[in-house]
């Protein structure tokens, strides 16, 4: 069996992830209709029984077939060991598919699962399935999504949709943020004052739960603490040192708990009684991260407490807190995860730390003797491109992963946010230097995945899908498959296919979605292709805003007003804008194959022009541009000449182009 295969060799299939290996025979299998004859050598697993059931339903809503004999599936896997998945399951399948049928052979369920989803992306829309041999694994056993109800509430239905997209690009962690400074989102019957307005209850995360085990993903909940707290301190003062306000401001607060009181500890201990009740998973996060100092360092209590103790430090009694914390969790037959701040403050050799704060943070973590998760450049949050998020490898080198961060600074469509970048270079403090053979003899076994973030400061339930899903397929990949697929462009059209084809099997349709927010937004036919070269600008730009985020570099954030809050109405055009421009991408493609001598470069041409034509209309009406957005119209037509220059064989300077990208307000040209 041949090693990955390529697309030039086995053709365009839109699997994603790409699996890790694949065999292309000649021809392909007819279906006939979309019932299935799953004949199960051995266990027949109720959670794969419902997955057929699931696949029979995609066929319906994929193909055009009508009645005929069923298709036979044959299966073999065995029965899972629990109801819900554990932190390491066997995924691997085999999957076979020619003239007698398809045949499934999976280690466990949960690998089988993961065969069907693959056999779903398979599925032509003559009802056809190419003949072909698929033998896959994935390449780390986390592979998670955290989502963010405790900014911007999201309601069960929303969550239930990820976890359907989430399977269908075989993630298999859900990393749910319950609390913060804006809402505590659980509900704790012997604190029933802890709860937000809006709050699951005990049934909703059941629901939760029990729909990603059938799904085969974990549910592992995030309580974070000491910091990000005021939700706590608004129902129980008490927990802290002063009065607070329910927390419309983002960013960091001051709010912190009180780690030499009792009190403390029983209120955490009862949180996550309820926690350990309704999530069955090995792992709790307790947070860790972003602990102001202010209070502790003011409170006459916690100076005791360092003398009791020894604590040399504010970032030794966040340690302390930890420590107890932990022991309360490890008490319970849990596993604690944690943000990297905790190394810091003295962490513990069996947590799991994930690694936010640059990618530096990795091995600083895997030299600690820790398993850890790298989130880093994952941040869905901060409107990249799928091409830089897919450029990120967990397991690369360390050199290699600081040499992608290094090149975002000189990249110009981050011109505009570079001194931001810089900013973050203070993260490589402590950095450790190995050999590449070292670091990869530890990572094998400390580092077991990593996981995309998707933060709600800027996210809606209305915005959800639009936010996650633009990038997340690929990100998907680069947890699953192998090192070696590095071809941006490739994955980007395989993307192109997930979202359109197996997306909407699961309730998530971002092409209609974005239709129907840009009507609300007011956006007419005339002006949708001006729209559709747009982007929303890059890394905190939105969230901080540039006067804040000049602040932040200077060093001096913290007085200075953001411009969105808790309340702020996230209904504008620029909310509706996808994070990245597919017409910008397809044009960039045709632009490149209109200047190949040969093959279809003429009509490439031809198909350029046409678009520069509507750059250079929409240019000439910029004054009737809605949303302001008359300056833009005037670069777009700026830009359409420079490419029309390129493509007659002048050249231009990049200062050129470089000015056309800069921003206008929160708008940038794709």
């Amino acid at each position: 069996m041949s090693e990955l295969g390529s697309q030039q060799e086995i053709g365009p299939l839109n699997l994603i992830p790409w699996p890790t290996s694949i065999d292309r025979g000649l021809g392909s299998l007819q279906l006939a209709s979309c019932s299935l004859q799953a004949a199960f050598e051995g266990a027949s697993p109720p959670l794969v029984v419902t997955a057929v059931e699931r696949l029979a339903a995609d066929l319906e809503a994929l193909t055009d077939l009508t009645s005929g004999d069923p298709v036979p599936i044959r299966i073999r896997t065995g029965e899972a060991d629990a109801a819900v998945p554990g932190l390491a399951e066997d995924e691997s399948y085999w999957l076979v598919v020619d003239d007698a049928g398809i045949y499934l052979d999976a280690a466990s369920p949960w690998g089988a699962l993961r065969g069907l989803a693959t056999l779903s992306q398979l599925v032509a829309a003559d009802g056809s399935i190419p003949h072909l041999a698929i033998d896959d694994r994935p390449r780390f056993t986390w592979r998670g999504v955290l989502l963010d109800p405790a900014r911007h509430f999201l309601p069960v239905a929303a969550i239930l949709r990820s976890l359907d997209g989430m399977a269908r690009c075989k993630l298999n962690v859900l990393h749910l943020h319950l609390t913060d400074d804006q809402g505590f989102r659980i509900q704790v019957p012997d604190f029933p004052k802890l709860a937000s307005a809006e709050s699951y209850s005990e049934s909703d995360l059941r629901c939760v739960v029990d729909h990603a085990a059938s799904l085969g993903i974990r549910v592992v909940p995030e309580v974070d603490m000491p910091g990000h707290v005021t939700s706590w301190l608004t129902a129980y003062p008490e927990l802290g040192y002063q009065q607070v306000s329910a927390a419309e401001r983002f960013g960091v607060h001051a709010a912190c708990l009180d780690p030499t009181s009792e009190r403390t500890y029983e209120v955490i201990g009862s949180i996550l009684d309820v926690l350990l009740d309704l999530f069955p998973d090995p792992c709790v996060h307790i947070g860790g991260d972003e602990v102001s100092p202010r209070w502790w360092s003011e409170d006459a209590k916690v100076q005791a407490l360092m003398a009791a103790e020894g604590l040399a430090d504010v970032r030794a009694v966040q340690g302390y807190f930890n420590r107890r914390v932990a022991s309360m969790v490890t008490a319970r037959g849990r596993q604690v995860v944690a943000w990297d701040e905790v190394i810091e403050a003295g962490m513990q050799q069996d947590w799991i730390i994930q690694a936010w704060r640059g990618v530096t943070m990795r091995d600083r973590v895997v030299r600690s003797g820790n398993r850890v998760l790298l989130s880093a450049p994952y941040y869905l949050d901060l409107h990249y491109p799928t091409d830089v998020h897919y450029g990120f490898d967990p397991g690369a080198a360390q050199a290699r992963l600081v040499e992608r961060e290094d090149a975002m600074i000189s990249d110009p469509r981050f011109a505009h946010i570079a001194g931001g970048l810089r900013w973050t270079e203070q993260w490589r403090q402590g950095a450790v230097e190995e050999t590449e053979d070292e670091a990869r003899q530890q990572q094998e076994a400390l580092l077991l995945g990593a996981e995309a973030c998707l933060w709600s400061e800027l996210v809606t339930t209305d915005l959800l899908d639009l936010r996650l899903w633009s990038r997340l397929p690929a990100v998907a990949e680069r947890f699953w498959s192998a090192s070696v697929l590095t071809d941006a462009e490739d994955v980007s059209r395989r993307q192109d296919g997930f979202t359109d084809r197996q997306l909407p099997l699961a309730g998530i349709d971002l092409a209609a979605e974005s239709a129907a927010r840009w009507r609300e937004a007011g956006i007419s036919e005339a002006w949708a292709e001006l729209v559709h070269m747009l982007e929303p600008i890059k890394w905190y730009g939105r969230l901080l805003g540039m006067e804040a985020l000049a602040a932040r570099i200077a060093g001096s954030e913290m007085p200075q007003a953001r411009p969105y809050d808790l309340t702020s109405p996230l209904n504008q055009l620029i909310d509706y804008l996808p994070v990245e421009s597919r017409i910008a991408r397809d044009l960039a493609y045709l632009c490149a194959r209109a200047t190949n001598a040969g093959g279809n470069g003429e009509v490439a041409l031809e198909l350029v022009r046409k678009r520069l034509q509507v750059f250079a209309r929409l240019g000439a009406a910029s004054a009737e541009a809605p949303w302001g957005l008359g300056p833009l119209a005037e670069k777009l037509a700026d830009l359409g000449a420079l490419i029309e220059r390129r493509l007659n064989g002048e050249t231009a300077a990049a200062e050129e182009l470089d000015a056309l990208i800069l921003p206008e307000g929160e708008f940038m040209l794709a």
